[in-house]
């Protein structure tokens, strides 16, 4: 048997234990786990632990944002989704939300200052 289906499999039952165990965070440790960069840290060690392989890690984690931030994300003017469709559903155009990358100078430029 591979043992990168091992890994694989292993990083996917923890991950489906993990829903199972209450961790007691503080308020400033929640905060903290719910921004991007320490979210794109742990997303990349759980890539790590299944592939152990960096590049491979860096790829998968590449790929994850690009869906997740652009193509899947209705506020990105690169999604994947039909325009009318989001009209109907009532969700904003995309040129009237604040762009992501904005966000995320916000968020970095309150950490360095």
């Amino acid at each position: 048997m591979d043992p990168n289906i091992l890994n694989t499999a292993s990083v996917f039952l923890v991950q489906v234990g993990a829903r199972f165990i209450n961790f007691n965070f503080t308020e400033a440790q929640k905060r903290m786990i719910q921004h991007p960069f320490i979210q794109n840290m742990i997303l990349f060690a759980m890539f790590y632990i299944s592939s152990r392989n960096p590049l491979t890690s860096l790829i998968l984690l590449f790929i994850y944002n690009i869906c997740l931030y652009y193509l899947l994300n209705e506020y990105s003017q690169f999604n994947i989704y039909n325009k009318n469709w989001l009209e109907q559903a009532g969700f904003q155009p995309y040129q009237q939300k604040k762009p992501i990358y904005k966000n995320y100078y916000n968020n970095i430029s309150r950490l360095v200052i």
